[in-house]
């Protein structure tokens, strides 16, 4: 039944999915997560992927603080490699390594940097530093990546951070190479945004 749903939304309008939205989903977005929350429209296991959702039918996915929390980051981005059109579109907001706040939440299983999806694509042309390719179920290619430096519930600090560190640490891959390589331990970055395209 949610497939034909899924089907019927995608005969009419482009396909959005933000993944593990939580209670707040992005406009204009299907909203799937594992709770029934205020703008749920799916209320799906998500550690046992996305079956409802046919191959090649989503143009874009967006997820925001979710894959973090995932057991099997390879299924899930399997799932979403397997559903997503060609050239589709992924935006993922993960946090970053150094964010002091991520060791408090016990729900947290994994990582991310800046060579996270790196091992996901299948040629190197942002950072010096190149890492081999893992897996055969997930390949994308890599349009930008920001480090966000803000910090929650300080805002006075925040106009430094967003508007001189951010800024100097975002000017350029090499720079963000330069951040992660010799300043995670003076400045923390709180978030880090990967802007993809799935290769298929």
């Amino acid at each position: 039944m949610m497939e034909t749903r899924i089907f019927e939304y995608a005969e009419n309008q482009p396909v959005r999915i933000d993944l593990g939205c939580g209670g707040s989903k992005r406009p204009g977005y299907l909203g799937i997560d594992i709770l029934p929350l205020g703008g749920v429209d799916y209320v799906v296991d998500l550690e046992k992927g996305l079956p409802f959702i046919p191959d090649n039918v989503v143009d874009e996915y967006y997820s925001s603080h979710f894959l973090e929390h995932v057991e099997n980051l390879g299924l899930i981005l399997g799932e979403m490699h397997r559903t997503l059109k060609k050239d589709g579109l992924l935006h993922i907001v993960v946090p970053h390594h150094s964010n002091p706040y991520f060791y408090s939440d016990y729900t947290h299983k994994r990582f991310f940097g800046l060579y996270t999806f790196h091992y996901f694509a299948g040629e190197n042309h942002h950072f010096r530093r190149n890492v081999p390719q893992y897996g055969d179920s997930f390949k994308c290619r890599i349009d930008r990546i920001q480090l966000i430096f803000r910090a929650p519930h300080f805002p006075l600090i925040n106009l430094f951070r967003k508007h001189v560190i951010q800024r100097i640490f975002n000017l350029n891959p090499r720079m963000q190479e330069i951040y992660e390589g010799f300043f995670t331990r003076v400045f923390s970055c709180y978030e880090i945004h990967y802007f993809l395209k799935v290769d298929k």
